[in-house]
């Protein structure tokens, strides 16, 4: 399978913001041949683990629709929240008698929005050129997500101008036909050292990693009542319980 070689900054039929999964990949050819859920997933995680190998600041994962499901719904009840970043190079030692046994943190504020759902993919090139999605359509595949990551002081500041260290973005393209959805991060380059990020991989993966345990935790859980309290009362919301339970 080889990446799309449409043209970049193609326009939207849908409005979606979103780059189009059909500038990643040919989603033409991949109906055309019996792959399976798993093939384009390896095939996807492959593709980006090359990329970001290559220093390109990309990460990705493969969802099950019906985690992704799971996604949809708590990021509409609650499509903000705060994660916290260790930052054990930040600890500062004034005395084995005064040292702190708590690791520094730096908290991210996330942030997701809902786009359109995609069309369901076709096999039959002239059909995909000829026959765009009508805006009133309604598609079987669930709407594509993208989930912001900001540094909590930096969005205080800033507010709506602030600059997100890493996005994630979900494509459910492959949602009715492979029962999975794609997801993208994609990390914001440093303006003054464009061969660098404003966020190490390894962080990225541990705030992808912290959205999955508050918003797929278990209804009954403590992470599941720590995302719900810091929307519906938030003058109970505990940033040391949340750190506690945000640990490994």
């Amino acid at each position: 399978m080889k990446p799309a070689k449409s043209k970049q900054g193609t326009p939207r039929h849908d409005g979606s913001p979103v780059k189009p999964l059909s500038e990643i990949l040919d989603i033409t050819r991949v109906m055309q041949h019996p792959i399976t859920g798993a093939d384009l997933g390896a095939w996807w995680t492959g593709y980006h683990a090359a990329k970001a190998g290559q220093g390109k600041g990309y990460l990705s994962a493969v969802i099950p629709r019906a985690t992704y499901d799971t996604f949809l719904s708590t990021s509409k009840k609650h499509p903000t929240f705060i994660l916290p970043l260790p930052r054990p190079e930040a600890q500062v030692e004034s005395g084995p008698e005064e040292r702190s046994a708590q690791t520094p943190h730096e908290f991210f504020f996330l942030e997701w929005a809902h786009h359109p759902a995609p069309p369901v993919p076709s096999a039959d090139p002239i059909s995909t050129l000829f026959n765009p999605s009508k805006k009133d359509e309604i598609s079987p595949n669930p709407s594509c997500t993208t989930v912001l990551f900001t540094p909590l002081q930096e969005y205080k500041l800033r507010q709506e101008y602030a600059q997100p260290h890493l996005v994630l973005t979900h494509y459910t393209d492959f949602a009715s036909t492979h029962d999975v959805i794609l997801m993208r991060g994609q990390l914001t380059p440093s303006m003054n050292q464009p061969d660098r990020f404003l966020l190490s991989p390894s962080d990225a993966q541990l705030l992808a990693f912290g959205l999955q345990q508050f918003y797929l935790a278990d209804k009954d859980s403590n992470r599941s009542q720590l995302l719900a309290k810091f929307h519906e009362k938030p003058g109970e919301f505990s940033w040391e319980e949340l750190i506690l339970a945000s640990q490994l």
